[in-house]
Parts: structure tokens; C-alpha cells; sequence
């Protein structure tokens, strides 16, 4: 994602710079996938919305997922070098959780 990145990403990009701190990231899969394009490209071929949810959990407990409201299943996440959380599943296999919970 280059030139095509949304406003709010290059206005943290230029936050960062600013201020020393590392590149930002948006969330991502194991795979390097960013979350929000999966989610998005979910939620408009399956006409549902997905949430990531982390309720009185504390670092680095799993956060749960959920399709339409209704709880579908976990992921574990951490956070890199750089401070930026990475979900500990690749893109196919949250697609493939998501369509289960869909169906």
C-alpha cells in the first residue's frame, strides 16, 4: 500500500516523523496482510460486519472475534518492534474462520 494509503495512515506517518518514532503499520495477519482490506473485502462479499473485541483482557491475551455481534472465535496478537499489533493467524485461515461463522 503506497500512494493509495487513506488519509488518517499518512497523517500518522507524518505524526510519527515528527515526533522520532518508529514506521506505522496498520494490524496485520502472520502473512503480512493488512487486516482492514480482509475485513472490508469480508464484510462486503458476505454482507456482515466483523469486530476484533478485547474485553478486560490485558497484554497479550487473545482478543475474540466477532461476526455480527455474535462471538466466533478467538486470535492471539502481539505487538512487533515497532509497536504495531500483529494477529497470529494468516489472512486464508481468518477468511476460512469468518465464512464458518458466516454460514
Amino acid at each position: 500500500m503506497g500512494e493509495g494509503k487513506p488519509g488518517w495512515w499518512r497523517r500518522n506517518e507524518r505524526d510519527r516523523a515528527a515526533m522520532d518514532l518508529p514506521p506505522y503499520e496498520p494490524p496485520r495477519f502472520e502473512d503480512g496482510s493488512y487486516v482492514h482490506e480482509v475485513v472490508s473485502a469480508l464484510e462486503a462479499e458476505h454482507g456482515c460486519t466483523v469486530t476484533f473485541l478485547g474485553m478486560n483482557v490485558r497484554y497479550p491475551d487473545d482478543w475474540g472475534v466477532r461476526v455480527d455481534g455474535e462471538r466466533a472465535f478467538t486470535v492471539e496478537r502481539s505487538r512487533n518492534e515497532n509497536g504495531n499489533t500483529v494477529y497470529h493467524v494468516d489472512a486464508p485461515t481468518f477468511r476460512e474462520r469468518v465464512e464458518r461463522a458466516v454460514t
